[in-house]
């Protein structure tokens, strides 16, 4: 029993340093090419090494497929948030809060005039708008 376990050795696990990791990646990024042609290239045993190493080292694959309203409030999150110049300041921060309770609110009135909107028009053209929730 213990002599087939013996029989499959694996190959000893390889460690990468960090500017290798970084190259491979930057690499990846940049020229286009697929993450198996950098791994034929370099060698590189390990199949999701690529994706690994992005995590690791805090990059982003540009190609996910992310949709544009992810990307677009990505955005206009970071703006927000650069703007503020001083978080600590009491005053600023409670600046900050009255803002995202106006536009808390500007949102509940904004889903609110498309629930009337829904209905009227459900009413005057007598179509059924809403997903039911037994539907598939």
């Amino acid at each position: 029993m213990d002599l087939q376990k013996d029989k499959r050795k694996r190959a000893p696990i390889t460690e990468y340093p960090e500017s290798f990791k970084r190259k491979v990646v930057e690499e990846y990024l940049n020229t286009g090419g697929t993450k198996t042609r950098l791994l034929y290239k370099y060698g590189i045993k390990f199949r999701s090494a690529v994706q690994t190493w992005m995590k690791q080292l805090g990059y982003r694959d540009i190609r996910d497929r992310t949709s544009y309203l992810e990307l677009k409030n990505q955005i206009e999150l970071a703006s927000k948030f650069s703007k503020t110049t001083s978080p600590s300041d009491a005053a600023s921060l409670q600046k900050q809060l009255k803002e995202l309770e106006r536009q808390l609110e500007d949102e509940k009135l904004r889903c609110e005039a498309y629930r009337r909107m829904i209905e009227i028009a459900e009413q005057e053209l007598k179509v059924s708008i809403r997903k039911k929730s037994n539907t598939r």
